[in-house]
């Protein structure tokens, strides 16, 4: 079981969340992308392993990049963290399907709850 991160933010945010599901759910194999290109390749690739994805969209501009390739994650439970409190992007969040939505001013510690919870659920 693993989780495959994608965050465009290497430092700051991107860091902090990533920080907080490794110390929260220690080990957890985490696989990380930081660009738009090796996030898809990696979707195409099998999934018979990775049991959650957890997105930290940075702008609403990488949400609308997401949303061009959201068929590649369909089967894959969705965490998805949006780059703010605005009712259109939260409505574009929404299109993803997530399992879970949470906000990029957040303290990740409710990301890191769910992520546990679906790992968790995926185990038994």
């Amino acid at each position: 079981m693993s989780v495959l991160f994608f965050s465009t933010d290497t430092q700051g945010a991107g860091e902090q969340l990533q920080r907080e599901i490794e110390t929260f759910i220690p080990g957890v194999e985490i696989e990380i992308n930081h660009t738009f290109e090796s996030f898809s390749n990696r979707l195409r690739q099998p999934s018979w392993n990775l049991s959650v994805l957890v997105l930290m969209v940075g702008t609403r501009e990488d949400l609308q990049e997401l949303f061009l390739i959201r068929d590649l994650f369909n089967n894959i439970p969705v965490i998805l963290v949006i780059p703010d409190r605005e009712s259109d992007t939260i409505c574009a969040g929404h299109k993803f399907h997530p399992r879970f939505l949470s906000y990029i001013d957040s303290n990740y510690l409710d990301v890191a709850m769910v992520l546990n919870k679906l790992i968790n659920k995926e185990v038994k």
